[in-house]
Formats: C-alpha cells, sequence, structure tokens
C-alpha cells in the first residue's frame, strides 16, 4: 500500500498550509520560520516513507498446549534500512492477548503473551505492519496472510480414585496382573516397577505402578460421546483418563465421533490423542462403537460419566488436581 500520512502528518501540513496563506494575507516573513521547516517535513518524510522496501517479517508460534496455559509468540521484523513499525497479529477467537507489539525493522525479536482459552484449533495471523517515519508524519501498511495454527488440548487432572474405577479391567499382559494404581515408592520396591514418566511430575518422590490379579489386557481404547452436551468436560475427562493410563504403561487409544487413534504410547502418540480429543464436539458416537471401547466417557445433561465395565463413576467424583505437565 502507498504511503499516508497520520494525523499528525495532516496537523503539520495544516500548519505549513496556514502560514502561507498568512503570508500571502499579511507579508509576514517570520512566518518562514515556521512553515518552511514544516513543509519540508511533510514532503521529505512522505518520499522516504513511499521508498521503504517490503520488510521480511519471521513468527514463531506455539504448536499446540492445554487449554488454560499461556504461551509466548515471537515476531521478528527486518528490512534493508531500519524503520519504526507496529505489529499487529490478529488472534483467533479462542486466543486471549494483545498481538500488538512497537518494535524496529532491525530484525529484532518482540514478543507477547497468549492465553489459550478454549480447547479445539485455533490460528494466529494473519499479519498487519504500520510502518512509520522518525517523526510519526507518514504511514505504509504492508499485510502479510501466512497464519500458524495452534491445537489447544483439553485440561488433563489427576484421578483420585485410578485403582477403584479400573480396578478388574484393565492391566497387563506380563502375568503380572491388573493394573491397581500408582503409589509412592517403598524401600525394597523393585525398580522395575517405578513410573519414571509419573515420578517425573514428582519433583523429589518416586512412583511405583501396582497390580492385581491376572490375564488383563495392555491395550485401551476410551471412547469419548458428548452428545449430551459438555463436549469440553468430556474431552477433559477423557484426556486425563488417557494421561493417567499412559503414565501406568498402557498402551491407549481413543475413538470420538470425528475420528479415532490406535492404541500406542510415547510422546507423539500422546500428542495425537489429545489432537483428536481437541476437535470433540457433541456429535453422537453411535452406541455401537461406544460399546466397542473398553472404557467409555459420556455426558448426559447434568453430569460427565466414565465407565469401565460393569463400573461407572461420575467424572466430579475422581477427578483431583490440575496437572501442570501432561
Amino acid at each position: 500500500m502507498s504511503a499516508r500520512p497520520t494525523r499528525r502528518g495532516w496537523a503539520v501540513a495544516a500548519v505549513a498550509l496556514a502560514g502561507v496563506a498568512l503570508g500571502w494575507l499579511f507579508g509576514g516573513r517570520s512566518l518562514n520560520v515556521v512553515v518552511m521547516p514544516a513543509a519540508a517535513a511533510f514532503v521529505l518524510t512522505g518520499l522516504h516513507v513511499a521508498r521503504y522496501d517490503r520488510p521480511t517479517v519471521t513468527r514463531t508460534a506455539p504448536e499446540h498446549a492445554h487449554q488454560g496455559e499461556t504461551r509466548t509468540v515471537a515476531v521478528s521484523v527486518d528490512a534493508r534500512h531500519e524503520y519504526p513499525v507496529t505489529v499487529r497479529e490478529s488472534l483467533a477467537e479462542g486466543l486471549v492477548g494483545d498481538g500488538v507489539l512497537e518494535t524496529v525493522a532491525d530484525g529484532r525479536e518482540s514478543s507477547f503473551e497468549v492465553e489459550l482459552g478454549s480447547r479445539g484449533e485455533h490460528v494466529v495471523g494473519p499479519t498487519e505492519l504500520v510502518a512509520t517515519d522518525p517523526f510519526g508524519l507518514w504511514t505504509r501498511i504492508f499485510r502479510y496472510a501466512r497464519v500458524d495454527r495452534v491445537t489447544v488440548f483439553p485440561r488433563v487432572h489427576d484421578l483420585t480414585d485410578t485403582a477403584g474405577l479400573l480396578t478388574g479391567y484393565i492391566g497387563v499382559t506380563d502375568e503380572r496382573g491388573q493394573f491397581e494404581g500408582l503409589r509412592e515408592y517403598q524401600r525394597g520396591d523393585p525398580l522395575r516397577d517405578v513410573n519414571w514418566r509419573a515420578s517425573a511430575k514428582r519433583p523429589g518422590d518416586l512412583v511405583v505402578t501396582t497390580f492385581a490379579g491376572e490375564g488383563a489386557t495392555n491395550r485401551v481404547v476410551v471412547a469419548a460421546d458428548a452428545n449430551g452436551g459438555r463436549a469440553d468436560a468430556v474431552a477433559e475427562a477423557a484426556a486425563s483418563v488417557v494421561a493417567n493410563l499412559l503414565d501406568a504403561g498402557i498402551s491407549v487409544g481413543v475413538v470420538t465421533p470425528d475420528g479415532s487413534v490406535s492404541p500406542a504410547t510415547g510422546d507423539a502418540h500422546r500428542r495425537a490423542v489429545f489432537t483428536q480429543l481437541a476437535r470433540l464436539d457433541d456429535a453422537h458416537l453411535g452406541r455401537e462403537r461406544v460399546a466397542d471401547a473398553d472404557i467409555a466417557v459420556r455426558s448426559t445433561a447434568e453430569r460427565v460419566e466414565i465407565s469401565a465395565g460393569d463400573r461407572t463413576r461420575r467424572y466430579r467424583d475422581v477427578v483431583g488436581a490440575r496437572r501442570a505437565d501432561a
């Protein structure tokens, strides 16, 4: 876009024109002290801004994080010649932050904080860059269509009664017995039982996986069905179940109305499952698909329930503290 005067620029131009008019009417040569510098500043800065080359804008945004967390968006602007710029980043409705940065087109990095306000897939961008001269008399606007996609995962909580919910149903296949829960390490516990992932989330403490019974499975499919509403709560409950089972070393998959992720383990798989749950809406999953799952997380108008085998618990009865690192 071509250069345009700012309000300050129009004010300077008005002063210069008024001085010319007064000088013509009254012959006041002393007005030249004001008129000539103002006119020169207005014209020369306009020519200077019009010659600005299109700068390069580089943005670094988070790819994913959990709902309620805060992340940093970094932006740098670089051009052949330095000049002041204002960067305006558009933020999707689910992202909360002030995407306006005052910086200089010299390659330096500036940043702002974004709160991930709602679950789902959102974008940062497009970008509008307003270049100006050092006196603020003229501006030139550059627009950039590039956007970065940010996936906001559901919140994840510890479950206060993992054993009570899953005992007798979910376990392992090495004939050591069914998964029972997690507890603090006690002297004499074998190192093979230490759950290193869960321990890493509790600095200073070791956590071990406990088992009971025999012959259970180490592959679990969790169905998430929010047909009764409360899609955010269902996604949060399902993500919490998934995180707790993955921490126990169990392969976990998920099925939603939008698609499915087969059981597996690992950080990349964890992100894939959370991404699937980030897209959960209130569409109906279907009775057969729910019945085929090992664990079902469903909603009614009043509550969210977690069912495993013949055991059903309300999510609010087993939800614990929110995890800082899921």
